[in-house]
């Protein structure tokens, strides 16, 4: 008859309260290399990782998913990319089921699908959420931008990570700036739209349907603001050498119960003598060439009136 083991499930508990551990910790406790074996063998426990033991048979949590990485990892490896992103409360991340772990320079651990290991001879400061320890939230996007082949959910990241004041463009270019250059020629470019104003994919594809159409400088997301200083409108889009101001009606920052809003602050822009034009983002993919003699049809109805006496202050 085997022999049982003397380890008891407290002690399991104790040691890995997610079920996941080390094989040497598990040694460590009491428990035989074979008895270990056995145990996978029969589909009891799993063997995510070498050298790493989910002591369950079903299916593993993500948070042991990310428990088992990091074992496997080793001592200072840290979670980045895309996980972190969300675990820094992104909510604009690209999706991307393989966990993104950064380790020291000398270590050599293997790349899986689910899997992507980076060897770094610049670790990261690290917080901490849900118990797990993460890349600072400027790691974090780097990392994932370096690593999203689409344009549009690099921009819709960075955006976020900017509009909610989590970050900025710079903190964000001198992180790009101190690692691998490798992947970062998009993130760039969409880090100078960012500054320029650019808050939104919407905005984005706004921003490459004017630079096609010949129009006069535009600024994006423009503070306008009467002349005694009291603030007037935020347009998407505004060109003040005619006072002609542009809105992306998307659905994420203009839902049906913000219609009224809206319908007030193009009024008071309007009252204002600003010319408001108003597109919905599907057009601009569309239908390009309408909306751009739209664009235009306004922009020379703006030019025959006179040009709105306000402050015009770049985007914040």
């Amino acid at each position: 008859m085997p022999r049982r083991s003397r380890v008891s499930a407290a002690d399991l508990s104790a040691l890995a309260p997610l079920r996941v551990a080390r094989v040497a910790a598990l040694v460590a406790l009491g428990l035989r290399p074979d008895t270990i074996a056995a145990r996978v063998r029969s589909g009891q426990w799993q063997r995510p990782f070498d050298g790493v033991i989910l002591m369950q048979s079903g299916p593993p949590t993500r948070e042991q998913e990310i428990c088992a990485a990091l074992l496997y990892c080793g001592e200072d490896a840290v979670l980045s990319g895309p996980e972190a992103a969300r675990r820094h409360g992104l909510r604009k991340v690209p999706a991307d089921a393989a966990l993104h772990v950064l380790v020291p320079e000398g270590r050599r651990r293997a790349c899986r699908p689910d899997l992507v290991v980076e060897r770094t001879s610049r670790l990261p400061p690290t917080v901490v959420r849900n118990g797990v320890e993460i890349a600072v939230l400027e790691r974090a996007v780097v990392d994932t931008a370096r690593r999203t082949d689409e344009r549009e959910g690099v921009l819709a990241l960075v955006a976020e990570a900017v509009q909610r004041r989590r970050t900025t463009v710079d903190r964000l270019l001198e992180e790009a700036d101190a690692g691998s250059q490798r992947g970062t020629a998009v993130l760039r470019e969409i880090l100078t739209e960012v500054r320029d104003g650019i808050r939104s994919v919407a905005e984005g594809w706004g921003r490459d349907l004017h630079a096609r159409s010949g129009l006069p400088r535009m600024l994006f997301n423009p503070r306008l603001h009467r002349p005694d200083g009291s603030f007037l409108a935020c347009p998407d889009g505004y060109i003040d050498l005619v006072g002609l101001a542009w809105e992306h009606h998307s659905a994420e920052f203009h839902p049906p119960e913000r219609e009224d809003d809206d319908a007030r602050r193009v009024a008071d822009m309007v009252a204002e003598g600003v010319v408001v034009v108003e597109h919905r983002p599907r057009r601009l993919l569309t239908e390009p060439a309408r909306v751009m003699d739209e664009l235009w049809a306004y922009f020379r109805l703006a030019e025959s009136r006179p040009r709105p006496n306000l402050i015009v202050l770049p985007a914040a």
